[in-house]
């Protein structure tokens, strides 16, 4: 039984990782570094200051705080210019959701003000009972706060939580909650290693909506 779905937010929802790649090397450029894409992809589904500790450790002396400011306003332009397009499948399974009259969250490693300028602009900001940052001291995923404090948020059991998630510490994190887990790969493709943290993976969004009567 699903009573709750939880979304991640980038490279679920919005098709912003491959955005988000050219973002990060312009901020690492603008003071002299050229991070390897093995750093970035570890980047993906955690918070700034998760992937800030990994830059102070490679790069002793990096201002972290400023790479990440100036990959946060690169993508905020992105966003306003509508240059961040959805996913497919978002808008059929939210109205899915919305016909069974199941309650849906965004819970993303990404700031509140992020997350609300993102949806808005798709136009689905208004679609979500709730919206869950990992900014502000939340453990970042794999640790299962998040979505734990989301389910909280929604009055749902966790275990009758379907979270959605295209990340490695995503499916993680759902799976440490004692969640049921579905990975849409987004840049990261799922393999074995991650068949003990998901219960489905589907291509895309329009594939969940079966999940839903289950």
């Amino acid at each position: 039984m699903i009573s709750a779905v939880i979304f991640d937010m980038d490279g679920l929802i919005t098709d912003s990782e491959r955005v988000a790649l050219t973002a990060i090397h312009q901020a690492g450029e603008a003071q002299g570094y050229d991070f390897p894409m093995p750093m970035i992809e570890s980047f993906i589904g955690v918070t700034s200051a998760y992937s800030g500790e990994i830059l102070r450790k490679a790069y002793p002396g990096i201002d972290a705080q400023k790479v990440f400011t100036d990959f946060r306003a690169i993508m905020h332009q992105l966003a306003q210019e509508g240059r961040i397009p959805l996913k497919k499948g978002v808008k059929e399974l939210l109205a899915a959701l919305k016909a069974r009259d199941i309650p849906r969250a965004v819970a993303s490693s990404s700031p509140v003000a992020t997350i609300e300028l993102y949806l808005s602009k798709a136009g689905i900001l208004q679609d979500f009972q709730h919206l869950q940052s990992g900014v502000g001291g939340i453990p970042s995923k794999p640790a299962p706060d998040i979505f734990l404090i989301t389910a909280k948020a929604l009055g749902a059991d966790p275990r009758e939580c379907l979270v959605l998630e295209d990340s490695v510490n995503g499916v993680k994190a759902g799976r440490a909650a004692g969640m049921q887990v579905c990975m849409v790969p987004d840049l990261i493709p799922f393999h074995a290693d991650l068949a003990p943290y998901c219960d489905y993976v589907k291509d895309d969004l329009t594939q969940v909506i079966p999940l839903l009567d289950v």
